[in-house]
């Protein structure tokens, strides 16, 4: 093979493994059909970027991650709440009836992963100023029951969220016994 054509194919694969071991760092929902009635949703969240619309979005960014880094657990904590109670209520998930599935069993990152989130934030805006880095997303766990068969649904999401790419399927699942062929596994 040509040196050239080498070099191509080199640069191919490291541009390809680049790309595949970028991760989205856009707002994104999953949700998952777990049985006919039964929807989990996963929310991957620029958390810090949602509070700061939520609870100071006249504060300039770098300032809202200095104070609330820096603000005790405890009233970290009823600030958080505050917030979580409009996601909460914000975020709205109903059958193509149009009735509304109320979405239970929430759970969001606890105070200390909110501020150690911000304080790297604070840390990288001083070392870099002039740099835009992103966060690891941090996750938003729901879940909904329907008291019907889930054949479709429309989903809204808190303004504060921005634009959410939404990933949305209904696994297939079965036991393959010892020594046997599964059934035909369809994508």
């Amino acid at each position: 093979m040509k040196p050239s054509k080498l070099a191509f194919f080199a640069l191919l694969a490291v541009a390809t493994a680049i790309v595949q071991a970028h991760e989205l760092q856009d707002n994104r929902a999953t949700l998952v059909l777990r049985d006919q009635t039964h929807i989990s949703v996963t929310l991957y969240l620029s958390y810090g970027d949602a509070l700061h619309l939520a609870i100071a979005p006249e504060s300039p960014l770098p300032q809202f991650w200095m104070v609330y880094s820096a603000m005790s657990p405890d009233r970290m904590q009823r600030v958080l709440a505050r917030a979580q109670a409009r996601f909460q209520a914000s975020t709205r998930l109903y059958l193509a009836t149009g009735k509304e599935l109320p979405l239970t069993n929430w759970v969001f990152p606890d105070v200390k992963q909110v501020q150690a989130m911000l304080q790297h934030r604070v840390m990288q805006a001083m070392a870099d100023p002039a740099g835009h880095s992103h966060d690891e997303p941090l996750e938003i766990h729901a879940d909904a029951n329907s008291p019907e068969p889930v054949t479709s649904v429309r989903i809204q999401f808190p303004e504060e969220f921005q634009k959410v790419l939404v990933v949305a399927y209904r696994p297939s699942q079965f036991w393959v016994e010892p020594k046997s062929w599964s059934l035909a596994i369809k994508f």
